[in-house]
């Protein structure tokens, strides 16, 4: 009998949860009632208006896909090992795989939830404090769940969690487990065999989880991130579906916040940021998301040359213009875009028109050149000559400065990157390079931006013409998803061009001024 068929029977007989193994023998996993089961997230029960079936984890996601990921990682890891490691035919591997856990601001004042992404792509669960545990060698895998044991005190305050059955009828786990059964289970596991390999995102983890007297050799602990990172790259078409939905709810909320910034502006009431970022969290929330993807930038003015400018608390100018960059979450799936707009809603100064008709060409341009094959370098490479040209025919910069080279002058007047991976991580799956070719299934932001400022390395090359465009900054950032043939803007919704920003911003207002 393998080590892992050993251990699962070890733990059927020995655990408290007493739920049957899949498929061992007559020992056959029987789907409880669902109302008898608890979740500690939303299902078909409790929000209806999301799901089609009482197997979808997320909306259009269900629980074969989440297993098939699991397969997919510990088939991917045993192929590393056999490449890399001399023992590999006989070598077990443990892969650990923490969710996030409450943190708090101050003493009993938690901070909002928000999952490791890496468990949520494994198992489909919000739960805190849990554990995924993979066991694989080359002849067989077992998936496990670790949950944290009831506590019904913590359940009056906090709502409920996910019960040990419902992890194996929902989530499609082998078998699933409360954490006080852990240290059984991991001495058996080490009983068993002393060949194992273990994996982790964090070796302190592991440090913490794993008692010396168990005998793993921890020192060679490998991290699974890279190879998640190349898994989730690619979405598939329930991602794809999620994260259609995340932008589509974005753009609405953007649509509206323009209306607002106009009708603010019509009744001479006073503006601020922090108005705007509330009226885009609201809109966001109300349209269905979970919560905004990140502190948002609501920069007016000459604010918007901070490009991570978080302090939205100052007041807008109906006559300048505002930059936001705000995304929401949607069943952790995060969509990121960034429009700047005319605080008024119409475009009256011609340095701001002019400035914007040329950044949005540019930016136009380069999702027309997103596709299979191209890299993230060579879209910025495409940006900068675009930029630089683009400056000198407005007569920003100074004509004839081909002696240095377009991506150097582009970073003083862009100094960030043009894109970057999207999924359910606002900058998703981190380790995959940027000159890596993009492939089909690939989400993208496109995201040029001009900031104006009166520093020496701008003033140099400005002409007196483009010194009166100092203090102007904007930014135009869209979601794409790269296809077989080229690529579809998931945010193509939200308002950019000039005509669709001055129509949300001016609709109602003639209603409401014939009402006078």
């Amino acid at each position: 009998m393998s080590v892992l068929s050993h251990l699962t029977r070890h733990i059927a007989r020995s655990s408290s949860s007493k739920i049957p193994f899949f498929g061992t023998g007559n020992n056959v996993f029987v789907v409880p009632s669902r109302s008898l089961l608890s979740f500690g997230q939303p299902t078909l029960e409790s929000h209806a208006e999301f799901f089609g079936g009482p197997m979808e984890i997320m909306p259009g996601l269900y629980r074969e896909e989440l297993k098939n990921r699991r397969n997919s990682l510990c088939n991917m890891i045993l192929d590393w090992s056999s490449k890399t490691e001399s023992r590999s035919s006989d070598l077990s591997h443990l892969i650990f795989i923490p969710a996030s856990r409450k943190k708090y601001m101050t003493e009993n004042i938690p901070y909002p939830f928000r999952q490791n992404s890496n468990f949520l792509y494994l198992s489909g669960s919000f739960d805190p404090e849990a554990l995924i545990i993979l066991c694989a060698n080359r002849t067989e895998q077992i998936h496990m769940l670790f949950l944290a044991d009831p506590d019904p005190m913590a359940e009056l305050w906090d709502g409920p969690k996910t019960s040990v059955k419902a992890a194996v009828d929902h989530y499609g786990f082998d078998r699933a487990f409360q954490m006080s059964e852990f240290d059984g289970f991991v001495r058996e596991f080490s009983r068993l065999t002393n060949k194992v390999k273990v994996w982790c995102e964090e070796k302190e983890i592991v440090e913490k989880l794993l008692h010396p007297t168990y005998g793993f050799e921890l020192k060679n602990t490998e991290s699974p991130k890279a190879i998640l990172d190349a898994m989730r790259v690619i979405k598939s078409p329930s991602e794809i579906s999620l994260l259609r939905q995340s932008c589509k709810i974005a753009s609405e909320a953007f649509q509206q916040t323009i209306k607002y910034c106009a009708e603010k502006c019509s009744q001479g009431e006073p503006l601020s940021e922090h108005q705007i970022w509330a009226k885009i969290d609201y809109e966001s929330r109300i349209h269905g998301a979970d919560r905004l993807a990140y502190p948002p930038v609501v920069a007016s003015g000459s604010r918007a040359n901070v490009i991570h400018y978080v302090f939205n608390s100052n007041k807008c100018d109906p006559k300048e213009l505002v930059l936001v960059d705000a995304g929401c979450e949607f069943f952790g799936y995060c969509s990121d875009i960034t429009r700047t707009w005319p605080v008024s809603g119409k475009f009256v100064d011609d340095r701001h028109k002019s400035l914007y008709e040329m950044l949005l060409q540019v930016q136009i341009d380069l999702i027309k050149q997103v596709r299979p094959g191209i890299s993230l370098d060579h879209l910025f490479r495409i940006m900068s000559s675009h930029l630089v040209k683009g400056l000198e025919e407005l007569g920003i910069i100074k004509p004839g400065l081909g002696s240095r080279s377009k991506s150097d002058i582009a970073l003083r007047f862009c100094p960030h990157h043009v894109s970057h991976h999207l999924g359910m991580d606002v900058h998703d799956t981190p380790s995959i390079e940027r000159n890596d070719p993009l492939q089909p299934g690939m989400i993208v932001t496109i995201e040029p931006g001009i900031y104006i400022r009166n520093v020496p390395s701008q003033r140099e090359i400005l002409t007196p013409a483009g010194k009166e465009f100092i203090g102007i900054a904007m930014r135009i950032e869209d979601d794409v998803l790269v296809t077989n043939d080229g690529q579809n803007v998931l945010s193509g919704s939200c308002p950019k061009h000039i005509e669709d920003i001055e129509r949300w911003g001016h609709i109602n207002l003639a209603k409401s001024a014939s009402r006078f």
